[in-house]
């Protein structure tokens, strides 16, 4: 904004400065000539207005740029690809399946007859005399302090035999027999299925691609300017000394002033 202004102030003080020198030749901004009076030289005497020359015209030939749309073939580089045919070696992998004998153990079970010792308790009573000691009250005769006789209890332990029947195991040894499982190791043959992996070489072909870079010719839509020579008609016609705009006797002053005769 502030450009604009400034821009529009400085047209302002030209178009100003413009007029006052048109103004001080004699003349405004826009001054229709009025002859010669105005030259430092004196113009001559006036003479009779001539009568207006008759427009001619004329036949003339110009060239003219035509732009024109024209194919045309250019070389370019193009990466192509290739695929050929390679033989590599491969090594395969084979599963087979085969039967193959192996041995095993099993405890086979068994049932024998063993004799064995048995060992049994029997229990035997007998009487067994033992001396023990009892404790008994007897009476006795005793004299007090006082010379008085009294009868009291005392307690007497005395040593007596006595018996008891006792119950005793004793064991006894029998021989019996029994039936008894034994395992026996066996050693046996069978068959079994056993995948092995065989590896073989063999030669494959395989495709390989590839790429190759190779000139093609392509067809391209390109502009070109062509001059072409034209004829056109053209006005012709004689200008007088005084007239500087076509022959109507009118010159500019000031700013958009021409040139006349007297300059």
């Amino acid at each position: 904004m502030k450009k604009m202004l400034a821009v529009a102030f400085l047209a302002t003080v030209a178009m100003v400065g413009l007029t006052q020198d048109s103004e001080a030749n004699g003349g405004g901004l826009f001054r229709r000539s009025r002859g010669c009076g105005d030259c430092a030289k004196p113009c001559a005497s006036a003479a009779p207005a001539a009568a207006p020359a008759p427009v001619k015209y004329e036949e003339r030939k110009i060239k003219v740029a035509k732009i024109v749309k024209v194919e045309e073939e250019i070389d370019v580089l193009e990466c192509k690809r290739v695929t050929k045919d390679e033989k590599r070696k491969v090594i395969e992998c084979t599963t087979v399946k085969e039967e193959v004998e192996y041995k095993y153990t099993v405890m086979v079970p068994k049932t024998v007859e063993k004799k064995v010792q048995c060992t049994t308790y029997k229990c035997v009573k007998e009487t067994v005399t033992e001396k023990v000691p009892v404790c008994k009250l007897v009476l006795t005769k005793c004299v007090d302090e006082c010379g008085r006789c009294h009868i009291r209890l005392e307690k007497v332990t005395t040593i007596e035999t006595v018996s008891r029947c006792v119950v005793k195991r004793v064991p006894v040894v029998t021989e019996k027999t029994v039936n008894v499982t034994e395992c026996t190791p066996e050693i046996r043959t069978c068959k079994k299925t056993v995948c092995k992996v065989v590896r073989t070489e063999k030669e494959i072909t395989v495709k390989v691609c590839s790429f190759v870079t190779e000139k093609v010719k392509r067809k391209v839509t390109v502009c070109k300017t062509i001059w072409e020579e034209q004829t056109v008609r053209v006005a012709v016609g004689s200008t007088s000394c005084g007239s500087s705009d076509g022959g109507h006797g009118r010159r500019l002053s000031g700013l958009f002033r021409r040139g006349d005769c007297c300059n």
